[in-house]
């Protein structure tokens, strides 16, 4: 890799910003790359990424099974494909495109950055190059700007930038990064030099500078630039440039916002930038209502696009404010007093078909400041049958509860407000944040069947990862059970199942020995001593395995050879041959061998068999059993939804 020679060092000028953070004044090169030489690094560069004629039909099937939707399985095959350390240059930069392509397809930006911090370095400079940008870009998308500026400066100031097309690209990641972290001035003083360097070539170049003007308080520029422009990105700023720049008194430009949200010119998936505009306008005009009800759309937003970041300051905590500041106004307008909750309630009511948002700032004032913990809890849930009628309400709801400074600790969040909550995330199947929130609720709610709700918890809890409250929470369970059901067991025993695959065997097996105690059921009790069987296997505690197998299969009698005790003295051989018995797994496949009738599992008994002869013939004294054949010991197995054996 080069190191920049023949240009001019950049001016470097502090301007305020944090240390490490130089804001790039002058890249101005001393000489520029044209003609023959140019389109010689072309040719060049084209024969890099190129891969043989032999690659090339792979690399297709990599790229057809990712644009079908079969990501890891493109990757699972470029894994295959691709050698750790290239050899064939041109072949292993092919492959390693196809990689970023599907990452930045899919939107596995960390994957990206982290697979692109070891690229080689002794690679062509066009590669090196092309991978760095890609892994700024990355940390920008994860909103790690300050990776993202250390990746730009290594590539502005150390390798050679021997095209303007990198230096401009490099120069325009920058700007974006000084965004990202808010330095309005500093994103200004770059972007002056570079749109002098690179003067605006289309609507993105446009957008981009326009944005850097807003944010640096300089509207005055904005209308001019976006003259030509018509889309409803360029009308929203222009609109935030006229209202900031005091062009158009605020109520116009929040009518105008207004009106043009009933007409075709704003998409589905950025009117909420529109409502971002109305809200300041809002809010500076003092029209409380529609700040609140704006800020209700920016803040559940669009599940694909953000606001464009630097342009507005708003949080979870300006509709809070917003919500108190309209009831507050309103409260004192009818002369209602904070801590008479009646009054409040009353006209929250009154509100609810018509006036939702006004409604709403009723609820949240009583959540906040009512003056019994039932009132509180009255207003959450009104509050929330409230916003399950709105359009994205449940964003909103995470919005307002998780990332508010009202409630830092979650077990401030309001009961009622945290059970809609965890089901809000499992409807996203969000598990671990689902098990975090119902950690937190330790009493039964009313009105909630006390055995169904604490299983439930339990089970989102072990889901979650949260294994040890999920087995505490079984275990008060059950000590709470003095006459159980059959039903509520085998309810249980689900919960148990999913401490087994979450590889929680020692929790499992606490379990199935506390519910050997309370069930007086023999088939109950042949089923818990399999299971427990399978736990001890899983650790691979062969010997305890099997011996709780043969436990299952005779507790209703030595000689039981009905569906079951076969099913379990099978697995028990498989147990004693892994723990090196195979005196014993060989007696207890030959008996088995001899009394049943099924012709596919008599074929897997002789198979077993001619393992332990192998086995016994070919090991030193200390050799480990090989491993059954999966498609064999599923003809002993029980159906998975089942977890009975046949």
């Amino acid at each position: 890799m080069a190191v920049r020679s023949n240009y001019r060092a950049p001016v470097i000028i502090k301007t305020g910003n944090p240390p490490g953070l130089p804001v790039f004044l002058y890249w101005r090169r001393q000489s520029r790359v044209r003609g023959p030489r140019w389109r010689g690094i072309l040719a060049a560069l084209v024969l890099l990424i190129a891969p043989p004629l032999a690659a090339d039909e792979s690399l297709q099937e990599v790229r057809a099974l990712a644009d079908s939707g079969a990501a890891t399985l493109a990757m699972q095959l470029l894994d295959e494909l691709q050698p750790t350390m290239p050899s064939q240059q041109s072949e292993w930069l092919a492959l390693e495109r196809e990689r970023v392509r599907i990452y930045r397809q899919s939107g596995q930006w960390q994957q990206l950055a982290s697979r692109l911090t070891g690229f080689p370095r002794n690679m062509p400079e066009q590669a090196v190059r092309w991978a760095m940008t890609e892994r700024a870009n990355a940390f920008l998308k994860l909103d790690k700007p300050r990776r993202a500026l250390s990746v730009l400066q290594e590539l502005i100031w150390l390798i050679e930038p021997v095209e303007d097309e990198w230096l401009r690209r490099w120069r325009e990641l920058v700007m974006i990064s000084y965004i990202r972290l808010g330095l309005a001035e500093d994103a200004y003083l770059a972007s002056r030099q570079f749109y002098q360097d690179y003067p605006p070539q289309n609507r993105e170049d446009r957008l981009l500078q326009a944005r850097i003007l807003l944010m640096s308080d300089r509207p005055g520029e904005v209308p001019e630039l976006l003259a030509g422009e018509e889309d409803a990105e360029a009308g929203m700023l222009t609109l935030l440039a006229q209202l900031r720049g005091d062009v158009r008194a605020p109520k116009t430009v929040m009518q105008a916002g207004l009106r043009h949200l009933r007409g075709k010119w704003v998409k589905a998936d950025n009117r909420h930038h529109l409502w971002a505009v109305i809200a300041e306008a809002a809010r500076r005009s003092g029209d409380r209502i529609t700040t609140a009800n704006a800020l209700e759309h920016v803040l559940a937003g669009h599940s694909t696009e953000p606001l464009p970041p630097g342009l507005f300051d708003y949080n979870a905590d300006s509709l809070w404010n917003a919500y108190v500041d309209l009831a507050t106004y309103l409260g004192n307008q009818q002369q209602f007093l904070i801590g008479d909750d009646a009054p409040w309630f009353k006209a929250a009511e009154q509100a609810r078909r018509k006036q939702p948002v006004r409604a709403r700032s009723y609820y949240a004032v009583l959540m906040l400041k009512g003056q019994t913990a039932a009132s509180r809890q009255r207003a959450a849930k009104a509050f929330i049958a409230l916003m399950r009628q709105r359009s994205r309400g449940a964003a909103l709801m995470e919005a307002l509860f998780l990332d508010s400074k009202q409630f830092r600790q979650v077990a401030a969040i309001p009961l009622s407000v945290r059970l809609e909550l965890v089901d809000i995330a499992l409807a996203r199947s969000e598990i671990e944040r689902a098990s975090a929130l119902m950690a937190s609720i330790e009493q039964v709610p009313e009105d909630e069947e006390a055995f169904i709700w604490q299983l439930r918890r339990a089970r989102i809890l072990v889901l979650g990862g949260e294994v040890s409250k999920g087995h505490q929470t079984l275990q008060d369970l059950l000590a709470s059970m003095t006459q159980p059901q059959e039903q509520q067991l085998d309810q249980v025993l689900q919960v148990v199942f999913d401490l087994q695959t979450a590889g929680a065997h020692e929790e499992a097996l606490d379990l199935f020995a506390i519910l050997q105690e309370l069930t007086t059921d023999t088939k109950r009790k042949r089923e818990l001593y399999y299971w427990m069987a399978d736990s001890h296997q899983s650790r691979e505690q062969f010997a305890e395995a099997a011996r709780l197998y043969l436990k299952s299969a005779m507790l209703i009698g030595a000689d039981a050879m009905d569906p079951w005790a076969q099913t379990a003295r099978y697995q028990a051989g498989v147990a004693l041959s892994r723990a090196g018995l195979v005196d014993d797994a060989r007696a207890l496949f030959e008996h088995l061998l001899r009394v049943t009738e099924d012709k596919s599992r008599k074929a897997v008994l002789r198979q077993e068999l001619q393992k332990l002869w192998l086995l016994e013939g070919g090991r030193s004294g200390d050799a480990a059993a090989p491993a059954t054949d999966d498609a064999a010991a599923n003809r002993f197995q029980a159906p998975a939804a089942s977890r009975s054996p046949q």
